[in-house]
């Protein structure tokens, strides 16, 4: 059942949720169904199950890696709250701070007078959302139906690095796609995205994209306006 097109929440599952939303902040990403089941005092299978039915309802996204330490062999699957999941807890969507740095890299980006002015700017900027700010006004030029898809990435990344990682390179693939030059002026930009993104703490890339994502929701709304995105092999 679900309330103005959102899904609701029994006490179970919204327990369920808020402690996940817990164990992944603890570690920095996607946890293992058990970090959820041991505080709840419930069976990992229990948990599990209760994690796929979050994952249904687009609250939760998985993700598979191998275990620490081991990189070779069966991976182990993650979860972790997607931005809807966070919403229903009732979770800030995006932090004003972080939210208002975008916004002013993004300012700073216009009428620099086409991509190679921006870039030269983008270049210079040692921080990571003076950075994304660039990314985010590319994003703004590419047409309706990306920015819808952009939007659906940021909600279902499975964490924060995975989800400004592929924000970036979707973008840039984007733009790549049009114009080999393009792409080509770009690369450099993704690469140096990338450092920065390592250099910055687990905590703040969270506020990053859920930022990030509260800016472009109103980018793809407006291409929604327009007509129904269709579905993929449509």
């Amino acid at each position: 059942m679900s309330i103005l097109g959102r899904p609701s929440l029994t006490s179970r599952r919204r327990e369920c949720l808020a402690a996940l939303d817990v164990a992944c902040a603890a570690a920095g990403g996607a946890v293992h169904y058990s970090a959820v089941a041991a505080p709840l005092g419930i069976s990992a299978w229990t948990a599990y199950d209760l994690l796929r039915e979050l994952e249904r309802d687009g609250l939760v996204a998985t993700s598979y890696a191998h275990r620490p330490g081991v990189a070779v062999g069966r991976t182990q699957v993650g979860f972790a709250p997607t931005a809807a999941g966070r919403a229903a807890l009732g979770a800030p969507t995006a932090p004003l701070a972080e939210e208002r740095a975008l916004r002013r890299a993004r300012a700073g980006f216009e009428g620099l007078g086409g991509l190679s002015g921006a870039i030269e700017r983008a270049s210079r900027s040692v921080d990571l959302a003076g950075h994304l700010g660039f990314w985010l006004g590319q994003a703004e030029r590419l047409p309706g139906r990306t920015r819808s898809g952009l939007r659906q990435l940021l909600r279902t990344a499975p964490e924060a690095a995975t989800a400004l990682s592929m924000f970036v390179a979707a973008v840039y693939g984007a733009i790549g796609s049009e114009s080999a030059e393009a792409a080509d002026a770009l690369a450099a930009e993704v690469a140096a995205f990338q450092r920065r993104l390592a250099r910055t703490t687990a905590a703040r890339r969270e506020r990053l994209a859920r930022s990030l994502a509260s800016l472009i929701e109103p980018m793809a709304a407006a291409s929604d306006a327009v007509g129904p995105v269709p579905e993929p092999g449509a």
